[in-house]
């Protein structure tokens, strides 16, 4: 329309509807790379945040709360530096729509060119000029959308290699062969592995290992010898570089994945429990198991009666990790888990090596029941547990150095298995010497206070009158829990970005005068048009003068308004954020434990909780 009106004037102008594409673009690129940044220093708090809340008790015992909230200090200082920079391409992407008033600025010079020279009418000239500056500006606002696009284009191609990558080993491919008698036994032939994350360090390079079927083969070795290693590999966490792992002769990379898993049965050191009820963490082994299958599989584990002194039974929730039970129990939980599937091949990880004696004598009678007439592995360093294995693998640096039964094995006093033996049996004498030597001390401390008995009651009768009763406290935590919080309050809000005073009054500053830009503007158009119409040159070309200055000014002072506006008002937001989440995290560090065993404050609840809260609560300042 433009060029048929006044082609002079459009084909000048073309240019300038090039140049207001440009901020757009850089503006999408830019924010769409700090966009990721900040995306990148989020997860970094909110790994700080996880492995706080999921460990609360390691902070607490360590006294390590100054140096976690310091740590989480830091990382969100990452998010307030990319915040602010966001905020300023924000300001120059919407500062630059004022290229609009540069064009005008072009427009006022060459249009009354073209009256005084060209014959052209005023308001033709005029109608030209809005059809150009308006386009203009169209074009700027919706290419700077694009950034959506690109940012949805990134993502998807994201999304899309995540999809159809072919893992090299898939649980979900059902083409494997299924055995239809399983026997259990296991062969290693001339494995060579190393881990995909340390590719230069080779943990076997020629291992061969056979276990017969329903026999029980405990691995012995130092630490980094290879041992959760056969385990791993049988289970097909990892393929070999080289040989294969058989099942009943089968290599298991030729069995269907899903229905390898299900014929074996794993109890680790740490018991990986789901914060969910106890039948629920015993089904997790066998989706489809009724009821009776799990309290079958409880009693094979010696956790049925545990389990039914409890209130709530099986439907009592166990927390995040298991935290609500004992580490005996949670073991017990986790073996219930494994045999409800009945499995054909059990798999012990130092079962019990991280229980007191007590609890290990209980866990290992559930495991001794676990493992008759299964094949079985077992990796451990006690020697009562070791000495009753059917086979005994000693396993140094990725090589099956001796092999035999705990009596075969013993004969030969220069044997590993023998150094081990005597090692631990050493130790065992030095622990059994403390161990007297602090009863002999109990017992003294006893005969002390029974001396003392009546004295001790009378101090007891005394401070009992100054003691709280059980049922008093308890009325006291609950008045404590339902105490009312105070009313959200703006003015609160306020206070808490009271330390961002500059900015506020530089950010509301500068909001004012942005406001009076389209005033202005709407004031020089309408003056801008009467120029057009005069008949006296000096007359036009004075005016030009005074518009095109006036319209070049009010694009510089766009720019830097919105510059000063955003970047303030991104400052207030970004360290408010800063300052609630500090503050959330804080408070967080100084409760009881006991508060973490509640289900509304899981670790997610809680990471969700200062992500999602503290950002509501700012965007106050994000909108402004």
């Amino acid at each position: 329309m433009a060029f048929l009106m006044v082609w002079r004037l459009a084909v000048v102008g073309l240019p300038f509807a090039v140049l207001s594409v440009i901020p757009g673009l850089i503006y999408g690129k830019s924010l769409m790379g700090i966009a990721q940044k900040i995306r990148d220093e989020n997860s970094k708090t909110y790994t700080i945040v996880d492995q706080a809340i999921s460990s609360i008790r390691t902070v607490y015992s360590f006294v390590a709360e100054s140096k976690t909230q310091a740590e989480y200090s830091a990382a969100l200082q990452g998010t307030v530096k990319f915040g602010l920079r966001q905020g300023l391409a924000k300001g120059l992407a919407i500062g630059s729509k004022g290229i609009v008033f540069a064009i005008w600025s072009f427009i006022s010079y060459y249009g009354s060119t073209l009256v005084m020279y060209h014959g052209a009418k005023g308001g033709t000239v005029f109608e030209v000029g809005a059809t150009i500056a308006m386009g203009v500006l169209v074009l700027g606002t919706g290419l700077s959308n694009l950034r959506y696009f690109s940012e949805v284009i990134a993502a998807g191609e994201r999304i899309t290699d995540i999809i159809s990558r072919v893992p090299k080993i898939d649980s979900d491919n059902k083409e494997g062969l299924t055995l239809q008698n399983v026997r259990g036994e296991v062969e290693f032939k001339h494995i060579e592995f190393a881990y995909p994350s340390r590719p230069e360090s080779i943990i076997f390079k020629d291992f061969s290992l056979r276990i017969p079927a329903g026999k029980t083969m405990a691995l012995v070795g130092g630490s980094g010898s290879g041992k959760s290693t056969v385990i791993a590999l049988l289970q097909r966490f990892y393929d070999p570089l080289n040989g294969e792992v058989l099942l009943d002769g089968v290599a298991i990379d030729k069995l269907q994945l899903k229905w390898l898993r299900s014929q074996m049965g794993l109890v680790s050191q740490e018991p990986a429990l789901f914060a969910t009820t106890i039948k629920e963490n015993i089904i997790f082994g066998k989706e489809d198991a009724s009821f009776q299958e799990v309290i079958e599989a409880a009693k094979a584990s010696n956790a049925h009666n545990f389990i039914t002194q409890l209130p709530h039974g099986y439907e009592t929730q166990v927390g995040e990790r298991g935290v609500q039970l004992s580490g005996g129990q949670k073991q017990r939980i986790a073996i219930a888990r494994a045999l409800i599937k009945e499995p054909r091949i059990l798999l012990l990880d130092e079962a019990t090596s991280a229980l007191d004696s007590e609890s290990e004598q209980v866990v290992q009678e559930a495991l001794d029941k676990a493992i008759e007439g299964r094949t079985t592995i077992i990796i451990a360093h006690r020697l009562s547990i070791i000495q009753n294995a059917d086979i005994i693998s000693v396993v140094q640096k990725g090589e099956v150095m001796e092999i035999g039964s705990h009596d075969e094995l013993i004969e030969d006093r220069n044997s590993l298995y023998s150094s081990l033996v005597h090692l631990q049996q050493t130790e065992n004498k030095k622990e059994s010497a403390n161990v007297n030597s602090v009863a002999a001390s109990v017992s003294t401390a006893n005969d002390i206070q029974n001396s003392d008995s009546k004295r001790l009651s009378i101090v007891g009768e005394a401070s009992t009158s100054n003691t709280v009763a059980p049922s008093q406290g308890a009325k006291i935590a609950r008045i404590s829990s339902n105490e009312v919080l105070p009313v959200p309050s703006f003015r609160r809000l306020l206070a808490m970005n009271l330390p961002e005073w500059r900015q506020a009054i530089l950010g509301c500053i500068s909001a004012l005068l942005s406001g009076a830009i389209q005033p202005v503007y709407a004031f020089t158009m309408g003056s801008l048009i009467s120029m057009y119409f005069q008949t006296d040159h000096s007359i036009i070309k004075k005016k030009t003068a005074i518009y095109s200055l006036s319209f070049l000014g009010l694009a510089i002072f766009a720019l830097l308004i919105n510059i000063f506006q955003h970047y303030n008002f991104a400052a207030m937001g970004q360290y408010l954020t800063k300052r609630i989440k500090e503050r959330m995290f804080s408070k967080i560090l100084s409760f009881e434990v006991g508060w973490f065993d509640q289900d509304e404050n899981s670790t997610g609840a809680i990471c969700s909780r200062l992500d999602k809260d503290a950002n509501v609560v700012s965007s106050l300042n994000t909108l402004l």
